[in-house]
């Protein structure tokens, strides 16, 4: 099922089944701004208000909605690669997306001009579970060094936690933040000022991660099919940033929020010349007793 809808009081559209429905904001960055499982549980985190904080090219990210899913690329943290101005949390979730229905799929396109790239999304429903199709294709003469991160911001409830393919040991760097026991780093504690972020230092392919809610018994479970996304950070957020109650998952194509630190780390991307970066995300939901 494909429809039409408004998510706050923006366009957007919704796509469902027996098993969940995604809203995606097309004007907005081509964003799921929610999704919930059959039972009508949100896995998303949502801002308050009735109106949609809008992202513009010169916003401040964390000042405009600041939830959901957004696709983070070229870069996380802003940076200048070769000459090149990368923004805060990216641009093409600043971008609005041209939006063509295809059958049961609905593709996003979005170009990105100074940086000759064009940026492409196909999102459908199929055996119970959210696919998201990706093609990233850059027109230059050089290669093009980048971070794409899905920023999925999980709704909080204490006691939640995430899950993925690195073993409990895997050797991780603390971005910012404190934790007192680094073993419970995949853990959101008790609302508090305790926000942290984490990278595991090494790559795993296929990547696998989630979350899980013991309290509610929902399940979510992120795949991704090749190397391309190959890292994994996690955010933690008890309550600092806009007081608001979440964990994020950020898997990702290179470490550490931007193609600079990643280069320095060994760990970069890039997207040969005239050629593109394909990958595919699947994204499904578990309920306990349905």
């Amino acid at each position: 099922m494909i429809k039409q809808t408004f998510y706050k009081d923006r366009p957007a559209i919704e796509i469902g089944c027996d098993e969940f429905s995604a809203v995606f904001l097309p004007e907005d960055g081509a964003k799921l701004a929610s999704f919930k499982t059959k039972n009508g549980f949100e896995l998303l985190a949502q801002r308050e208000g009735a109106q949609y904080l809008r992202l513009d090219l010169d916003g401040n990210y964390e000042h405009a909605e600041c939830s959901g899913f957004d696709d983070m690329f070229p870069a996380i943290d802003p940076c200048t690669v070769c000459g090149r101005e990368y923004l805060d949390h990216g641009e093409v979730c600043r971008r609005a997306h041209l939006v063509q229905t295809e059958e049961e799929k609905v593709h996003f396109l979005c170009n990105l001009p100074s940086l000759h790239v064009t940026f492409r999304k196909t999102v459908f429903a199929e055996n119970g579970a959210l696919f998201m199709k990706y093609s990233i294709e850059n027109h230059g003469d050089a290669d093009f060094p980048y971070v794409w991160a899905g920023h999925i911001m999980f709704r909080g409830e204490e006691g939640m936690y995430a899950t993925s393919s690195f073993p409990e040991n895997a050797p991780k760097t603390i971005m910012y933040g404190t934790t007192e026991r680094e073993e419970i780093l995949h853990i959101l504690p008790k609302k508090g000022p305790r926000e942290y972020k984490f990278y595991y230092k090494n790559a795993c392919t296929p990547l696998q991660t989630g979350v899980v809610y013991p309290e509610s018994g929902v399940t979510a479970n992120i795949t991704f099919d090749n190397d391309v996304v190959r890292y994994l950070g996690l955010w933690v957020n008890p309550g600092d940033l806009n007081g608001m109650y979440n964990l994020a998952l950020e898997p990702c194509t290179a470490l550490y929020d931007n193609p600079v630190n990643a280069e320095a780390a060994g760990a970069a991307s890039y997207i040969k010349a005239h050629d593109a970066v394909t990958f595919t995300m699947k994204f499904t939901c578990e309920v306990r007793g349905m």
